[in-house]
């Protein structure tokens, strides 16, 4: 299969391509306009199939792309890639708005495409052990940055639409009330905390931009468990007053431990075999409504 890759910036770099380039029925065709960059990575993982021209990419027979690029030129690529009959990728967020994230999901569903979210952490072992945790009763995560105050539709589309997400595939009952809570100051905002409510329980995702460190951490409570996972690693079990703490494998590679192993083979056997997952586009779309909705309730400058 001829999977294509667009974009070569640090996340390809550190997450994808080591991953790709060891995986095997696939031939990577890879593009970027920065020739060294280019080179680069063609000496670095032996790859042939390279590309300075967006169409001759595009009409390479590709029939795959991962999209790595700015969010500000998604809206543009995953159009033509999905003009062009080319299962897409994508990494979070879609755009940066919930309309145009909308129009280009309903796009793939018409022409039965994938358009899927690189939501890794849906496929972190560590967090499907919080998932697998019977009626939970209140969820709490939080992501935590030190320094790190920023615009808001930024904020929220970049990095806080991961919580928002982790969220909603941990808390498995429909959402009656949303709130929602930030502190602003000369334009930046610096903290954000989402509230969702059933009646079965409620989740709770907080970022703090100015925590003075850099954390993440998830707390999965019931009636007869909590479990907590620190920084998508290290798992706690708390059952009455017994306390376990374990690890994930120490020879499981980090970027299986963060899903990206998991998230990138979903894709591409999905793409293989040509099963568009409606459910997925669903999931994937909630996440940029609520974060449109975030953006709205505190004030949206863009």
């Amino acid at each position: 299969m001829k999977v294509g890759m667009i974009g070569l910036g640090d996340i390809a770099k550190k997450a994808y391509l080591p991953v790709l380039t060891q995986t095997k029925g696939i031939e990577l065709h890879i593009c970027t306009r920065n020739v060294e960059t280019l080179k680069e990575i063609a000496e670095t993982y032996s790859i042939n199939h390279l590309y300075h021209d967006f169409d001759h990419w595009l009409e390479s027979g590709i029939t795959a792309a991962f999209v790595h690029s700015s969010t500000e030129s998604h809206e543009s690529i995953i159009n033509k890639l999905l003009d062009n009959g080319i299962h897409v990728y994508v990494d979070k967020p879609i755009t940066y708005d919930a309309e145009s994230s909308t129009r280009l999901m309903d796009k793939a569903k018409s022409k039965d495409l994938l358009l899927m979210v690189g939501f890794n952490r849906r496929y972190a072992p560590s967090y499907m052990q919080l998932k697998e945790l019977a009626e939970p009763n209140m969820i709490i995560m939080q992501k935590n940055r030190g320094h790190h105050a920023g615009e808001v539709r930024q904020f929220i589309f970049d990095d806080f639409i991961h919580v928002i997400d982790t969220l909603l595939y941990l808390f498995p009952y429909p959402i009656e009330n949303i709130r929602i809570r930030g502190k602003q100051e000369n334009g930046k905002l610096h903290h954000v905390v989402l509230q969702l409510e059933a009646m079965q329980g409620t989740a709770i995702g907080i970022m703090n931009r100015e925590a003075g460190t850099t954390e993440e951490r998830v707390e999965v409570m019931s009636a007869n468990e909590t479990r907590m996972v620190m920084n998508v690693n290290e798992i706690t079990s708390h059952i009455d007053k017994n306390c376990s703490t374990y690890a994930n494998d120490d020879w499981q590679p980090t970027l299986q431990k963060r899903g990206f192993h998991g998230v990138i083979s979903t894709f591409l056997e999905a793409a293989k075999t040509n099963s568009v997952p409606y459910k997925q586009y669903q999931r994937d779309l909630e996440s940029h409504v609520i974060a449109e909705r975030i953006v709205q309730t505190l004030g949206d400058r863009h």
